[in-house]
């Protein structure tokens, strides 16, 4: 029934997770080639008070923080960013609304054999859960870069399969009722928030990107918050079409993707 839905935003609906989460990562460029990749991941006050509690009465449940910050996890995770990424540090962070979550930085040499993927890290949240099984991070289409002579492009995975949604599903999405499996969603998905962004620490002279605010370049961007105050809340999401979800996503506040499949940018 609901197929349609943009892939990161069926990743975090697998993780099940019915309270604020903050999921971003940012990669950072210097004019050498050098950079970092940083991840933050946060979990909201009362999931984080609920596991910590579970965990201390030596139930199945892992302490969600301890996980998140296991640094031989991590550094077996660099490698999916690709060869020579290497762990640098994890340090534990709050947001204001009381949530808890971690900022773990890598370090690469060479941009070129860097890939990322916007739902990355996540399945490590999924991994906190008893029981819960989520598609790893990995196996879903990686953005790649080439940096060369003071020019950067990041080649973007572009959506294959499906078709935009069916004049039914368009109708049911520009219809504003109410779905008690959307309410469900939405109610779930509260204060949730990801992002993947590419800062260029020397500075950007010229770009194509779509979105592109200072030194940096947003490759997509969902606060579903916001994304609850369009017409139809998530139905807009679901509803558009998925071979080119960057033009439909212009068309919904809180949400931004990048319309490009390459994107350029000149060093300064």
């Amino acid at each position: 029934m609901k197929k349609k839905l943009f892939s990161v935003l069926s990743l975090a609906l697998a993780l099940v997770l019915p309270s604020c989460l903050e999921y971003e990562t940012e990669v950072t460029l210097n004019k050498d080639g050098s950079g970092t990749i940083t991840e933050e991941m946060v979990m909201g006050a009362q999931m984080i008070g609920m596991m910590e509690m579970a965990a201390a009465q030596g139930g199945e449940q892992k302490n969600p923080l301890a996980e998140m910050k296991d640094e031989a996890k991590l550094k077996e995770k660099a490698k999916e960013y690709g060869e020579g990424v290497t762990f640098t540090k994890v340090e534990e962070i709050k947001n204001k609304a009381g949530g808890k979550g971690v900022r773990v930085t890598y370090s690469f040499t060479d941009i070129n054999k860097v890939t990322i993927s916007p739902g990355g890290g996540m399945d490590q949240l999924g991994d906190l859960q008893p029981g819960a099984e989520v598609e790893k991070a990995a196996d879903e289409a990686r953005a790649s870069f080439k940096y060369l002579d003071g020019e950067l492009t990041i080649t973007l995975p572009q959506p294959e399969g499906e078709e935009g949604s069916s004049d039914a599903e368009e109708s049911e999405a520009d219809s504003g009722e109410a779905d008690p499996q959307m309410a469900m969603m939405a109610e779930m998905m509260k204060g949730m928030k990801m992002g993947a962004k590419v800062t260029v620490a020397p500075g950007i002279a010229k770009t194509n990107a779509t979105h592109h605010e200072g030194n940096t370049i947003t490759l997509f961007e969902l606060n579903f918050d916001e994304v609850m105050k369009n017409p139809g809340g998530l139905n807009a999401l679901n509803g558009m079409d998925k071979k080119n979800p960057g033009e439909a996503l212009k068309k919904i506040k809180g949400a931004k993707a990048e319309t490009q499949g390459k994107v350029t940018a000149t060093v300064k």
